[in-house]
């Protein structure tokens, strides 16, 4: 699979004991929970940081604090995502994708437009991988990230932040590429040909956007398949 920039995110939990001290949680307790998980997912620890998501979720309530309630089950999605990228865990990217979508009740575009953002290219992500772990030569999930990804471009515009929409705009190029690849005939030439265009519109963006060498790389990987769709023309 082509690498699809995974987008970071955040983390937090613990084990709930019960009784006099369950009910001393408080919304500083949340947040040092959300920064314990933050923590441990940077030490690539992705079930001690999904746990303590889950655990920062039972004071921020969907109800007591909605934002809080996003951030923190986004988080808990970036972990099971991460274990299930490194697992080829599909249930996990299943798991994964749920919370995502979930943090995008809350979270809008016209909200809170960086993180509807974040949480729409992760959830590209999860899905992307998703089905290549599922591999059964759907293309629906494909389809719905190259959507969750579009949807990123609304926000970080090639025009406002041409660097970071290039980055964005080669993972479009990437889902469209193995669109096609599922695909045969006059679809898969259609996809393959929609796909290179991608690929050099992301060249483009990144150069305008000062991204030279990262261009360079981009356009070592990708000249051969374009070369090759030019060549089916």
């Amino acid at each position: 699979m082509r690498g699809l920039v995974v987008g970071a995110a955040l983390v937090l939990q613990v084990v709930l004991c019960g009784g006099a001290f369950a009910q001393e949680r408080t919304a500083e307790w949340a947040a040092s929970e959300q920064a314990r998980g933050e923590a441990l997912f940077e030490a690539r620890d992705f079930v001690g940081a999904e746990a303590a998501h889950r655990a920062a979720l039972e004071v921020r309530t969907r109800e007591a604090d909605p934002n809080g309630w996003a951030e923190s089950t986004a988080s808990a999605g970036a972990a099971q995502a991460f274990r299930g990228i490194r697992a080829r865990d599909a249930g996990a990217l299943e798991g994964a994708i749920a919370d995502y979508r979930s943090a995008l009740e809350v979270y809008t575009r016209s909200g809170q437009p960086d993180d509807w953002a974040r949480v729409q290219n992760n959830l590209a992500t999860a899905l992307v991988w998703f089905s290549d772990v599922r591999g059964d030569g759907s293309v629906a999930e494909l389809e719905d990230a190259e959507r969750s990804l579009r949807g990123v471009l609304e926000v970080v515009t090639p025009q406002a932040r041409p660097a970071d929409a290039g980055v964005v705009l080669y993972n479009v190029a990437a889902v469209q590429e193995k669109i096609g690849d599922r695909l045969a005939g006059a679809a898969q030439l259609a996809r393959y040909r929609e796909a290179s265009e991608t690929y050099a519109l992301a060249l483009d963006t990144l150069r305008r956007g000062g991204s030279f060498d990262y261009a360079s790389s981009v356009e070592r990987r990708v000249s051969p398949f374009m070369n090759r769709v030019a060549a089916m023309d």
